[in-house]
């Protein structure tokens, strides 16, 4: 049966691939946004004009929607994140939405570890636990598709090399937009889950593993260069500002203390409850224009 999904930040890279894969099984979406110009939106998405600092419009996007999807946008601010999520949850209340899917986009530690992007999202579930809703949270981990990004794909086809802030030799966990998309769509159809948090993704691989099966597809050599956070924070802060330099960073230095506890969380059941299996490390090479996107 089809069902009207709200999605938070469909214009993004994440919101986007989500709400994509949402629509190609049958759904149709709604989307916020300040920008009111529908032309870079998929067809199925209905765009309502507002943001998460004003509750009415949130609610208007709300009408009549089966499931919301919360992805919290890249905003390293606490006092914005609580009062955001908070309209949000007031405006979910009011217009009765039966499930909500928090995607957390990254591990959720147990208590504050005074990063704040950590801590954000820490803070955020906890109001969702307490506002009386039926909320799954669905945890991803370290996203492929970083590898590919605009940026990144000139490095690798022209200089041969793939720089990332993780050891070169140890295996994390690894999702691809395209495979969160799946899990969350398949959550949807799941309300029963509400009250779990579950981490999604699981493709255990290191760096050289990943430059390998690139290689292999590029018919080159692939190169990967191992970062250390403090010198990739150093890079982000021309595009990204000091600030959100450091708590990117910080996500990578979570990785690094959290490691063995990332990759022995139980990814298994979540693909058993949600009848997903992530694609391989070659299908998801084999996924990306690599030639075009330089």
């Amino acid at each position: 049966m089809s069902k009207k999904v709200f999605v938070l930040g469909a214009r993004g890279i994440q919101g986007s691939a989500i709400a994509k894969r949402i629509i190609l099984n049958g759904h149709t979406v709604n989307t916020l946004s300040s920008d009111t110009n529908s032309a870079e939106l998929l067809d199925g998405i209905e765009s309502y004009s507002g943001d998460l600092s004003n509750k009415p419009s949130i609610a208007k996007a709300l009408e009549n929607v089966d499931v919301a999807i919360y992805t919290f946008p890249l905003i390293f601010d606490m006092d914005k994140a609580t009062s955001f999520t908070q309209n949000f949850i007031d405006a979910a209340k009011q217009q009765n939405i039966p499930f909500v899917i928090f995607n957390s986009s990254f591990d959720l530690p147990e208590n504050k570890i005074s990063f704040l992007g950590m801590d954000i999202k820490y803070e955020i579930q906890k109001q969702f636990e307490k506002s009386g809703l039926e909320v799954l949270t669905l945890m991803p981990d370290i996203y492929l598709n970083n590898l590919a990004a605009p940026w990144s794909i000139p490095l690798v086809v022209e200089k041969n090399i793939l720089p990332y802030p993780i050891e070169s030799d140890k295996k994390v966990p690894w999702i691809s937009h395209q495979d969160l998309a799946r899990f969350i769509t398949s959550a949807i159809e799941k309300p029963e889950l509400a009250g779990q948090k579950l981490p999604i993704g699981g493709t255990l691989l290191s760096g050289e593993e990943i430059a390998a099966s690139i290689s292999d597809h590029l018919d080159q050599e692939i190169k990967f260069i191992s970062l250390k956070p403090d010198d990739f924070e150093k890079q982000l802060i021309p595009a990204f500002g000091e600030l959100n330099a450091k708590e990117i960073s910080n996500l990578y230095r979570y990785v690094e203390k959290e490691r063995e506890h990332l990759i022995h969380k139980s990814f298994s059941r979540t693909q058993e409850l949600l009848g997903i299996q992530p694609m391989t490390i070659k299908q998801w090479v084999e996924s990306v224009d690599w030639v075009s996107s330089k």
